[in-house]
């Protein structure tokens, strides 16, 4: 019963941290293209 309550633990753990993994890269990708449109539209002016 115990090594059941940790494997859950660990399963909830690893998808919280896949969750905030992925929310992470969205943001810097975000990020990098809005930096991205902004040297275009630098260039293009």
């Amino acid at each position: 019963m115990v090594g059941d309550a940790v494997n859950l633990l660990l399963a909830a753990a690893a998808y919280n941290f896949k969750r905030a993994m992925r929310a992470l890269l969205t943001l810097l990708n975000n990020k990098r293209n809005a930096k991205r449109e902004s040297i275009h539209e630098w260039i293009l002016t």
